[in-house]
């Protein structure tokens, strides 16, 4: 029964009824309507309230944490959004099998928020080091309890959006908030990691203002990130400076934290003609 208005109160006729749950409630009815008790009724109307509350803050909470990864992530290639272990086809006794099985290792250490470790995934282009690190968010995502946030940012569009941002008041990705966002995520990914430098003719040093956006980040995280690189360790000390270079290898050494692709993984591209 819904809330009802004057008017209708004016009509309500208290009957001899009494109602069978409440034995000292008489029932009331109103014209056309079937009897009702106005407690049963007051109750109903509560436990609806409360369920679209409860609904809500459910919602809420999802929005938050487990669909942050769909519906926040920042891809420069939306395919790898479907990226799972369950995809990523390998050979027996392959690097990329044994490559496979370390990275899902690994992302069952991340199911604990105690592992504060980065992890660092490196070799050549196209041997599939997004896909594994995509796979591992998405292990974690739909098994970490409670529910956490986890992130994917592909470096290269981050930096674009965030250039962009400069010029257009509109844009929600502004170095603060995409500061906040991925300072917040329980896990994250950075993809492609010194790419913005070596599209360059060689790999000179990454601007200044690209150390400092991504030192930000890194520094606000310390730790729980997952980085994609096609370079060498060798590669990125000539782009990075040394305490950018600090929180990246957080906790990778001691953990073993390095995924090597090197080229007995051939590139997954060069089969397309």
């Amino acid at each position: 029964m819904e809330a009802l208005s004057f008017d209708l109160l004016d009509k309500l006729q208290v009957l001899d009824e009494m109602c069978p749950k409440h034995p000292q409630q008489k029932m009331v009815q109103l014209p056309g309507q079937a009897p009702f008790c106005p407690i049963c009724a007051a109750s109903a109307i509560e436990q609806r309230t409360q369920g679209v509350i409860t609904h809500h803050m459910e919602k809420r909470h999802e929005r938050t944490t487990k669909d942050v990864l769909r519906l926040d992530s920042i891809f420069d290639d939306p395919d790898a959004a479907s990226c799972n272990f369950a995809n990523y086809v390998t050979q027996p006794n392959t690097e990329a099998a044994a490559n496979r099985a370390k990275a899902r290792q690994i992302a069952g250490k991340y199911l604990h928020n105690d592992y504060q470790a980065n992890t660092i995934l490196t070799g050549n282009p196209g041997t599939g080091k997004t896909h594994l690190a995509m796979a591992m968010l998405h292990a974690v995502n739909d098994n970490i309890k409670p529910e956490a946030a986890c992130l994917f940012v592909s470096i290269n569009e981050l930096v674009r959006r965030v250039k962009d941002s400069f010029n257009n008041r509109g844009s929600w990705y502004t170095e603060e908030n995409v500061t906040r966002l991925i300072s917040t995520a329980n896990l994250l990914v950075l993809d492609d990691l010194g790419s913005e430098a070596s599209f360059k003719r060689d790999n000179t040093e990454a601007s200044d203002w690209v150390q400092q956006l991504l030192f930000g980040l890194l520094n606000k995280r310390r730790g729980r990130t997952i980085i994609t690189t096609n370079l060498t360790s060798k590669q990125l000390t000539k782009i990075y400076n040394p305490k950018l270079l600090s929180r990246m290898y957080w906790g990778v050494a001691k953990n073993d934290g390095v995924i090597k692709f090197t080229d007995a993984t051939p590139d997954k591209r060069e089969d397309l003609f």
